[in-house]
C-alpha cells in the first residue's frame, strides 16, 4: 500500500495514515511518499515497514553509518539534523499538551548539540556465544558488529578496535566509558551536557535560590554549578557509590556549602528541615512522581526539571499544576543526536 508520512512520532517512528488508520513507520522521514507492508495491525492503529521509497522526503540525507538501520543504537540517521531538532521540539511540546494538559506551552527552540557525531561517551556493547561484539539488532538479542559507532566517541571507537578480539572472548558485555572513574549515572554528551550547566545556571539566577535542594544527584553533575549560586545545598541519590564520588569531589574542591545524602529522594525531601527556594530534579526514566509531595512539603517557589522522558515529566507537569504550579517554560535538549530520545529543562512556579 502506498502511504505519505505526514510527522515524526514519539518513539521515533514516521506517522502516516491510510483508509483513516494511523500507521507506524521506523526508518521514515516526514515528506516520505512510501510503499509499504503492515507487520502488525493493532486494531484502530498499526506499525508497518519500507517495502520502497516511492518518493523521498527533502529532509531525508545519507546516513553516515553502514549498519543504520540494522543496529539499533540509532533511529534517525536519515533525516538532516535540522530536522530532527525541529521534531524533538514539536514532540515534545505535543506530549506536554496531550498529558500534562497545558495549553499552547512556551516552547523554546531545541539545544542543538556540539557535536552531531561522536558525541556518546560512553557504550553498552554485547558480545555473542559466536564472539560477535557490537549492539542488539531493534527488539531482538542479535548482535550487529561494526567497525566504528558513527556516535561514540572516537576514544571509544579505538579502545574498540584494540581490544574486540579479547572482548570477543568474554561472556557477557563490555561497558566502556571515556572516564573510567565516572559514577554509574553521568550525562551521555559532555559538550551538550556543559551548554545545560550554563541553561542551568541562568535560570537559577532569575529567582531566590539560597536554599537549593538537588534530588537525583549522581556524582554530583549539576550539585557544583548549584552550589556557585546558592548559599546551601542539599543533594541527594539512591546510588552510595555515586554518592561517594561526589563527596570526593567536593573535598578535592572545598566545597562547603553542599550536604550530600545517599537516600531515596522521598526520604531525602523529609529530611531537609524548614523551607527551601528552589528545587531541581532529575529523575530516571519514570519520573519523580514518588517524591512530589514531600517536595511541595517544602513550599519551594520554583521547580527546575530535567527530564528524559516527554512522557513521565508531561505526567509530573500535571501533577504540579493540579498544586498551583505553572509550567512557565520549556527547553528541549537535544542530547542523542541521530535519535529519537529527548532531553529537556523544564522551570515550574507557583
Amino acid at each position: 500500500m502506498q502511504i505519505k508520512i505526514e510527522k515524526l512520532a514519539n518513539g521515533g517512528s514516521g506517522l502516516g495514515e491510510y483508509e483513516g488508520k494511523k500507521i507506524f513507520i521506523p526508518y521514515s522521514a516526514p515528506g516520505d511518499i512510501l510503499d509499504i507492508n503492515i507487520t502488525k495491525d493493532h486494531g484502530n492503529w498499526a506499525e508497518g515497514q519500507i517495502v520502497s521509497i516511492i518518493t523521498p522526503a527533502a529532509c531525508r540525507v545519507t546516513p553516515k553509518c553502514p549498519v543504520f538501520g540494522i543496529c539499533g543504537g540509532c533511529q534517525w540517521q536519515h533525516i538532516s539534523y535540522e530536522t530532527q531538532i525541529k521534531w524533538k521540539k514539536d514532540i515534545l511540546a505535543e506530549t506536554i499538551e496531550k498529558i500534562g494538559k497545558v495549553d499552547k506551552p512556551n516552547m523554546l527552540e531545541t539545544l542543538a548539540s556540539p557535536k552531531q557525531w561522536y558525541y556518546r561517551n560512553r557504550i553498552q556493547l554485547h558480545v555473542d556465544s559466536h564472539g560477535h561484539v557490537g549492539f542488539y539488532r531493534p527488539r531482538s538479542k542479535e548482535v550487529v558488529e561494526f567497525e566504528e559507532c558513527a556516535i561514540a566517541e572516537e576514544k571509544l571507537n579505538t579502545e574498540l578496535k584494540a581490544n574486540r578480539g579479547e572482548f570477543a572472548k568474554r561472556d557477557r558485555g563490555v561497558a566502556l566509558r571515556v572516564d573510567a572513574d565516572e559514577a554509574s549515572f553521568s550525562q551521555i554528551n559532555t559538550g551538550q551536557n556543559e551548554q545545560l550547566k550554563n541553561v542551568l545556571a541562568d535560570w537559577f539566577s532569575e529567582v531566590p535560590h539560597e536554599t537549593i535542594l538537588e534530588l537525583y544527584c549522581g556524582s554530583g553533575n549539576f550539585t557544583f554549578t548549584l552550589a556557585k549560586l546558592g548559599e546551601h545545598v542539599v543533594a541527594s541519590d539512591i546510588d552510595g557509590r555515586a554518592i561517594r564520588i561526589a563527596q570526593k569531589k567536593q573535598a578535592a574542591q572545598n566545597v562547603g556549602n553542599v550536604e550530600f545524602i545517599c537516600a531515596p529522594a522521598k526520604r531525602a525531601a523529609r529530611r531537609l528541615h524548614g523551607n527551601c527556594n528552589a528545587v531541581l530534579v532529575d529523575p530516571p526514566r519514570n519520573g519523580c512522581a514518588e517524591a512530589i509531595d514531600e517536595i511541595l512539603a517544602l513550599k519551594p517557589k520554583t521547580i527546575f526539571y530535567i527530564s528524559c522522558d516527554p512522557s513521565t515529566m508531561s505526567r509530573d507537569a500535571l501533577a504540579l499544576a493540579k498544586q498551583g504550579f505553572k509550567l512557565v517554560r520549556t527547553l528541549p535538549i537535544d542530547m542523542f543526536p541521530q535519535t529519537f530520545h529527548i532531553e529537556s529543562l523544564s522551570m515550574f512556579s507557583i
